[in-house]
């Protein structure tokens, strides 16, 4: 397994360097023309840098597209190693509620978060003004994709047949319009839960778009004055600010929440196994006297019957019988301790292999983070050339529609591929369980994109002063969490948890309505 990724990873870092060479050798073709023809100095020094630096660009459509993908297929591959790295960390007996609750969605918060960063903290200001839109677009298209696409197919593929109002594990009919609401899945409390929390941590959006929607949310400033970002209204710096420490003070409490929570609902496992058994067993031996005084019951049927059915006849045997199954538990002490010896000596064969899995874990971990904080500003900056009408290069030589737009549909793709694959295998196998763990982990990344990512992009806001032009963005963002929150709420409270794959219309046709109004709220409203 680990040969498997030290393979793959030589495979990219291979497949890196051949589009280093390529887009090199393309570059210094495009230069060599350029100095034959009529040309700006800025745009003559960018492409050399372009030539000579050590990340692979472009100042063409075809030539960003392929990079673009190229970027795409590392970010991916550096999310799964982030991820895989993380969920080896419970085969080393490391407490699952700090690895479930803390670990695993911090890490998988890394990419998005990444690409945030490199998206503003790079050159001037004016630069950062521009680039900052791809930040915007992984954080708003990882919530919307992550909580439609996602939800919708995960419902398909784990639907099964609704009976009572509830789903069947691993019985599902054939497809027809019936099974619109007929056919769905079932989930546990917990899920509905996590969609409370996750329409909890929005409040940090309303800070500062409640004050944009307040001042106004249309646009008052031209995009540049003499070339250069207006400074940006000091309302907009300090909320920013204080929409960054309300978004930590939530990201911290999420984490302290899934800690608790885990442990408590362990707890309540434990203790609702262990009252299961308890019952079985009094259970049993309550029915086996019942049989008994049946038959050696002769003239005095009728006196025994009474106490037998009689609530205090039953607690009698309930006691005199649960101290007969302690005592037979003692009894198996010996056997126990025997079979302890045996896992005692399994326990040291695993621990030999558990440095390796350790080492393998950390690698994986380290080798992503590597990767991705390599590979996200060259993304950003990808992304932002080919959209960029003021793109040095050849001039009218982009694609005329917002980066936001771009980022929005390509980035989550890459940045968020082991939760989406993660939540359809979890669906696939039909179980509520399973689907429970699915719809957890899709409100749970929505939750620390609320939380983490939300906070790193307005600290940037604040400390790089930039303005705040993303009021459609935001106002989509709340509104399509809100319906989906709702939904899963809704289906809660009302049907038992269970998803009816109608719902699934409804919330994968989201997406599509968040594009539209975005696009309708920026140019036909005219908001920022």
């Amino acid at each position: 397994m680990m040969r498997g990724n030290v393979s793959t990873f030589v495979f990219i870092l291979a497949l890196v360097a051949l589009g280093r060479t390529v887009m090199s050798e393309y570059n210094f073709a495009v230069n060599e023309t350029l100095e034959n023809s009529t040309f700006n100095l800025a745009m003559f020094q960018e492409m050399k840098e372009c030539v000579t630096g050590w990340q692979p660009c472009s100042f063409t459509i075809v030539g960003n597209l392929i990079l673009v993908l190229l970027y795409g297929v590392v970010l991916g591959y550096s999310a799964k190693l982030i991820s895989d790295g993380a969920e080896l960390l419970l085969d080393l007996g490391l407490p699952a509620a700090i690895i479930g609750g803390v670990v695993l969605p911090l890490l998988g918060a890394v990419p998005d978060s990444a690409m945030i960063v490199a998206s503003g903290i790079g050159g001037d200001r004016d630069d950062a003004q521009k680039e900052i839109n791809v930040g915007m677009g992984t954080l708003a298209g990882s919530t919307i994709m992550l909580l439609t696409i996602p939800w919708l197919a995960s419902l398909i593929i784990g639907r099964v047949d609704i009976v009572n109002g509830e789903g069947i594990d691993n019985k599902c009919s054939k497809f027809s319009i019936k099974s619109l609401w007929k056919q769905g899945i079932t989930v546990c409390p917990d899920v509905t839960r996590s969609a409370i929390v996750m329409l909890i941590t929005t409040i940090p959006y309303f800070i500062v778009q409640g004050a944009d929607w307040h001042f106004g949310p249309t646009k008052p400033f031209p995009a540049t004055v003499n070339g250069t970002v207006p400074n940006p209204p000091n309302y907009m710096r300090y909320t920013s600010l204080a929409t960054a420490v309300l978004a930590f003070v939530f990201f911290i409490a999420y984490l302290v929440y899934q800690i608790l929570d885990s442990v408590s609902s362990k707890r309540k496992a434990a203790e609702k196994q262990k009252e299961l058994i308890k019952r079985r067993v009094i259970r049993q031996f309550y029915l086996t006297q019942q049989k008994m005084f049946a038959k050696t019951s002769t003239n005095d049927d009728s006196e025994t019957k009474p106490l037998l059915n009689s609530e205090e006849g039953q607690k009698h045997l309930e006691n005199k019988y649960f101290k007969t199954w302690k005592v037979s538990k003692g009894l198996s002490k010996k056997k126990e301790e025997e079979e302890e010896e045996k896992k005692a000596e399994q326990e040291e064969e695993k621990n030999e292999r558990k440095w390796k899995i350790a080492l393998k874990s950390f690698l994986q971990m380290i080798i992503g983070v590597v990767l991705v904080t390599l590979f996200s500003d060259p993304m950003a900056g990808a992304l932002t050339a080919i959209t960029d009408k003021t793109h040095t290069g050849y001039y009218g030589n982009y694609i005329p529609i917002g980066t936001f737009y771009v980022s929005f549909v390509v980035t989550p793709i890459c940045s968020n591929a082991s939760e989406l694959i993660s939540s359809l295998m979890f669906a696939a196998k039909k179980k509520k369980i399973n689907s429970s763990m699915t719809y957890s982990q899709l409100y749970g990344a929505a939750t620390m994109n609320n939380t983490l990512c939300l906070g790193i992009f307005a600290i940037l806001v604040y400390a790089r002063e930039l303005n705040w032009e993303y009021s459609a963005e935001v106002t989509v963002i709340i509104l399509i969490e809100f319906a989906v929150g709702l939904t899963a709420i809704f289906a809660g409270f009302l049907y038992k948890h269970t998803y009816m794959l109608f719902l699934g219309i409804f919330i994968g046709a989201l997406y599509i309505l968040s594009l539209v109004m975005i696009a309708v709220l920026e140019n036909v409203a005219n908001w920022k």
